[in-house]
């Protein structure tokens, strides 16, 4: 798959398990649904009408599970500068068949571009630190194919190469 794509099959269990474990639960299900346009922490709560603790222990699990995607930040009126957060999904197809799963799911876009985004950041910064102009025009080249071929696709071959610079 393409990081282009955004249809996609998740086929490794771990993550399928942790998907559905994640969408049973009615109050991360309620998160992850507010957030499909990006939204500060304090206007998800409001929107999902749920406690303001457990409403962020329950989003750092999701952040952490990669799930509720940074998408930005907003200053608020005193100055106060906050992270905006996306659903990672737009909709998802669970299939459960004698303990095997099948997900199909639709990446939101806004998520898709929040994490380009990011990976691009990363790999600037590396190349900031590289010292050869070779090793910025491979770091270019690399975020190039990232965006055609997906992360998946690169991350072998940057290993590699970062490795011989």
């Amino acid at each position: 798959m393409g990081f282009g794509q955004r249809r996609v099959s998740i086929k490794k269990k771990s993550f399928a398990w942790l998907i559905v474990n994640t969408y049973a639960d009615s109050d991360q299900k309620k998160i992850l649904d507010a957030a499909q346009k990006p939204r500060i922490i304090f206007d998800i709560i409001d929107k999902c009408n749920l406690p303001q603790t457990s409403t962020y222990r329950k989003m750092n699990i999701l952040i952490q599970n990669g799930l509720l995607v940074p998408y930005g930040s907003m200053v608020m009126k005193h100055g106060k500068v906050v992270t905006k957060y996306v659903s990672l999904f737009e909709n998802l197809e669970i299939n459960i068949k004698k303990n095997n799963i099948l997900i199909t799911a639709t990446i939101n876009e806004r998520a898709r571009q929040a994490l380009l985004r990011i990976m691009r950041e990363k790999i600037i910064g590396l190349s900031k630190n590289l010292r050869s102009g070779s090793a910025r025009i491979f770091t270019a080249a690399v975020y190039e194919k990232m965006q055609k071929e997906g992360p998946g696709s690169i991350i072998p071959h940057l290993m590699k190469e970062l490795v011989r610079v």
